[in-house]
């Protein structure tokens, strides 16, 4: 029986560390259970929290497999990644910004991305986030 994203994404939700390999193995068992669900991109905000949680992290270089997963769902994880932004800044999210930016897309809603970037580069680098 395959076990739904609802439970997926509650597992995700209840780590707290990835400092360890265990940690670390775990999560690489999430990111692989989810992004081969077929309801995967109904639920990309887990990872953003992920990020939010972890927001100086790349959980073992896991971080970049999860990018990558959250990409595919392109255009449809724009509005998430500006979303995440605002809430935490995060390394990864403001990554995601300036890949946005790199795709050619300069604003998300009503959200120019070239000021929130760098904007949100600048509270990341003294680490006076909102």
């Amino acid at each position: 029986m395959e076990t739904s994203i609802q439970e997926i994404v509650n597992s995700i939700d209840k780590l707290t560390t990835i400092d360890s390999a265990e940690d670390l193995t775990r999560l690489q068992e999430f990111v692989d259970l989810y992004f081969a669900h077929p309801q995967a991109g109904d639920n990309l905000n887990v990872w953003f929290r992920i990020y939010e949680r972890f927001p100086t992290g790349d959980g073992g270089g896991i971080f970049w497999s999860i990018l990558h997963g959250i990409e595919t769902y392109h255009p449809n994880s724009d509005r998430l990644v500006v979303e995440s932004v605002l809430r935490q800044s995060s390394e990864f999210s403001l990554i995601m910004v300036n890949r946005i930016i790199n795709a050619g897309i300069r604003q998300v809603g009503e959200v120019d991305l070239l000021k929130l970037l760098d904007r949100r580069s600048i509270d990341t680098q003294f680490m006076v986030l909102d």
